[in-house]
């Protein structure tokens, strides 16, 4: 990831910039270029060094700090800094915590924009923290009083303060606003689950009358029916202005489409990223309490039902989700996962063959298909015999019939429940299963050089015996 900024750390390091103050630097060159750009004189006919250095000093020390070089320094390091996308950079050096680029979200968010950018509604994108890529393009499509930016990290909205002065950007929940429109996208990155779908739900009351939403929240309310998670899935199954819920993977999160009126049937359904589009698989509408009396709700049990299968498990056990670490977890930065496999992690890889799935227990990230990191090794050998189970693979069978893709396909394990073992029984598991590992692999062993030898002696009736040839009896000289 840091290769490809290489260069402008290097520069900004010969200059005793590191870092944080790196980072401070290169927002206070897009706040300067916002200036610029918004002056016509200086658009059309540039400004000198020296003057666009008295700019900076007279304009941005304030939100940035005075300017620790001068102006030669700042001739060297101005225009190569925007050669590199801000967010990006924050994002995958990971110089500030608390703010994600976030490209994942861009087909979502791009629908909810053009969606309401023509109208006159008053639209809040909530949790922008965790999609500072949109942004941009959030304050281009609309009217600056007909937009509110709300991010729930600190740092988030210290950046976009400053890099936004004129943009409508909160750090609170406006409980005393009313909105046409609300979006909110999160997966729980900076915040718990728990403080999210709770601020959501009560957030509803912030619609006016026919009002709507599209709420995407943490898969993790469905994966954890506990506490708040539970009041919250609750809450949202028995609405009757709810249209949709649907289940994204592998992003992480539940799309809730809130309408302007009761609807009769609530839609289900899954989004999969297939190839360059996410595509959706829809499942039977059905009422509202349906979905409410389930004692355990999740897309993917209902979708399981509809094969008369149900996924074992009470809202108690935990799931795969709350164990693990997905390859593709969104909630986790990719140099944390990353760092996180180098560091030899357990780890319970899938490699999909149709319905025939390969599971195997590793410490080495597989080069092929998909798998979940375990900070243990007793969670790693839980879910190993979970998914080499003759109900595990049945259970695998089925839900290769409903992911489109194998990274949806390992996303939806997430779902999957188990018991839980005290201490003893769990090193009588690993016990066990390494034993059987190697029973298993000495006994194939066996089986092989025994199916070889009878191969091998039924051949000596098949193959004609060698016959030897002299030579000497062919030369020229005869």
């Amino acid at each position: 990831m840091l290769e490809k900024y290489q260069s402008i750390i290097e520069l900004y390091k010969s200059h005793n910039l590191e870092g944080i103050d790196m980072v401070n630097e290169l927002m206070r060159f897009q706040a300067l270029d916002q200036l610029v750009s918004s002056n016509a004189h200086a658009r059309e006919w540039g400004l000198t060094s020296e003057a666009l250095y008295k700019l900076a000093e007279r304009s941005t020390s304030e939100a940035f700090g005075p300017i620790p070089y001068d102006e030669e320094t700042m001739t060297k390091i101005y225009g190569p800094s925007f050669a590199i996308n801000l967010i990006d950079f924050i994002t995958d050096t990971d110089y500030l915590e608390g703010i994600d680029a976030g490209h994942q979200w861009e087909t979502p968010i791009r629908e909810s924009i053009e969606a309401h950018k023509d109208t006159d509604h008053l639209v809040l994108f909530a949790y922008v923290e965790e999609y500072a890529c949109m942004i941009e393009e959030i304050l281009q499509s609309y009217e600056p009083k007909k937009v509110v930016l709300y991010t729930a990290s600190p740092v988030c909205y210290s950046v976009l303060s400053r890099l936004y002065p004129m943009a409508q950007i909160i750090n609170r929940w406006p409980h005393a606003s009313y909105f046409d429109h609300i979006v909110t996208a999160s997966v729980g990155m900076f915040k718990p689950c728990e403080d999210i779908v709770e601020e959501v739900a009560n957030g509803l009351n912030n619609l006016v009358q026919y009002g709507t939403a599209r709420l995407f929240v943490p898969s993790t309310m469905a994966q954890a029916q506990v506490g708040l998670n539970k009041m919250a899935l609750q809450f949202f199954l028995t609405q009757k202005r709810i249209e949709k819920i649907c289940e994204w993977a592998p992003l992480g999160a539940y799309e809730i489409i809130y309408g302007p009126a009761d609807v009769k049937k609530m839609n289900i359904g899954v989004r999969e990223f297939d190839g360059n589009e996410w595509k959706e698989t829809a499942f039977i509408k059905l009422p509202h309490g349906v979905f409410g009396d389930m004692t355990v709700f999740t897309v993917l049990n209902y979708a399981l039902s509809l094969r008369s299968i149900l996924l074992p498990g009470g809202q108690m056990d935990p799931t795969l989700g709350q164990d693990g670490i997905y390859s593709l977890d969104s909630r986790v930065p990719v140099t944390t996962r990353t760092s996180f496999a180098a560091e030899g992690a357990y780890m319970v890889a899938f490699k999909q063959d149709g319905e025939d799935v390969e599971v195997v227990l590793t410490t080495q990230a597989p080069d092929q298909g998909v798998y979940w990191m375990f900070p243990d090794q007793e969670l790693a050998y839980l879910w190993y015999t979970y998914f080499t189970s003759t109900i595990g693979k049945t259970i695998m069978a089925h839900i290769t019939h409903i992911a489109r893709t194998e990274e949806g396909f390992g996303y939806f394990l997430g779902n999957c429940r188990r018991s839980v073992l005290n201490v003893n029984d769990e090193a009588a598991l690993i016990e066990s299963v390494t034993k059987g590992q190697v029973a298993y692999a000495e006994a194939i062993t066996k089986a092989q050089e025994s199916w070889q030898h009878t191969i091998d002696t039924v051949a000596t009736k098949v193959v004609p015996l060698v016959e030897s040839i002299d030579l000497e009896a062919y030369t020229d000289n005869n």
